[in-house]
């Protein structure tokens, strides 16, 4: 079982991408605004919307929910907004140019939609790109007649990465066709936490409204939804004391927890957080825990 620790996204580490940051007027502080105005704010990256209208000067930076009220994060800044679902769209591929200042060795996609990821480390002589066509419907000769060639993992994993402090990582999402999306890019070092245990169990928390009136008439509303996974994982006891210190350094830090990258298929990956954990200690050097994570929508 690994986690991987993420570094915080700033204007100083990103140093360039292709999508554009226009998504609404860059606010100004001369100019009133009308009830439902919308605004972009380049000092946080985000949307707001004008409830009642603002008068000249009043920042939307400063939280007066009587006057704006946050939409999302621009365009380019969804990738990092800690929000899954509400994805960054470009025509063809979605590039991004990296420059961290610390050590990054694994970097998580979660919802993709495109047809492959490639991330470039140039002065490491680092390339890799993984397909996201999924062929896991395909188990003979009949499936693989009738499979849909348009399926696609949602999700990409590259760990190993020789992102040391100043590399350039240079991040294209899509092959140059349709509209390329992701929901969310984590980057950062890979933190080793013990060994998954058979039993991991995976799911979904779904805020989706389902109810049914008095004469049995159902009424359904489609919401998002959140990942939710258990491990059961083993390390040493004498190892305790340092994953004990990881996993408080990130309580309350959304982090990319997975149970190892030999098996990323099963869907055992998921960006969140855990409520409490506990770690037995055992006599016999090898101590028996469980980690419960609650992914973000």
């Amino acid at each position: 079982m690994k986690v991987i620790a993420p570094i915080t996204m700033t204007d100083a580490l990103l140093v360039h991408s292709n999508v554009a940051e226009s998504d609404a007027p860059a606010w100004d502080g001369v100019t009133s605004y009308d009830l439902g105005a919308q605004v972009m704010s380049l000092a946080s990256h985000r949307v707001f919307q004008a409830v009642t209208g603002a008068e000249a000067g009043n920042d939307p930076e400063v939280g007066d929910l009587t006057k704006w009220i946050p939409v999302s994060a621009t365009n380019r800044w969804k990738a990092f907004d800690l929000t899954i679902q509400d994805q960054v769209e470009n025509p063809g591929t979605i590039t991004y140019t990296i420059t961290p200042d610390s050590l990054v060795t694994g970097i998580a996609f979660l919802g993709l939609e495109a047809a492959e990821v490639r991330v470039q480390i140039v002065a490491a002589g680092y390339d890799k790109t993984i397909s996201l066509v999924d062929d896991t419907e395909v188990v003979d000769w009949f499936s693989f007649f009738t499979w849909d060639a348009e399926q696609f993992d949602t999700e990409a994993l590259f760990t190993g990465l020789p992102g040391y402090s100043g590399n350039e990582i240079v991040i294209t999402i899509g092959d140059g066709t349709g509209t390329a999306r992701v929901g969310q890019i984590v980057l950062g070092k890979v933190v080793e936490l013990g060994v998954t245990l058979d039993g991991a169990a995976i799911g979904i928390t779904d805020f989706s409204i389902k109810e049914q009136d008095d004469f049995g008439n159902l009424s359904l509303v489609e919401r998002g939804f959140a990942a939710e996974t258990s491990f059961p994982f083993k390390l040493p006891t004498a190892d305790a004391l340092r994953v004990k210190r990881v996993l408080t350094k990130l309580r309350a830090t959304p982090s990319v927890y997975f149970a190892g990258e030999h098996i990323t298929h099963y869907g055992a990956t998921v960006f969140g957080f855990y409520e409490d954990f506990e770690i037995p200690l055992s006599s016999g050097g090898t101590s028996f825990a469980t980690l419960t994570i609650k992914g973000l929508v």
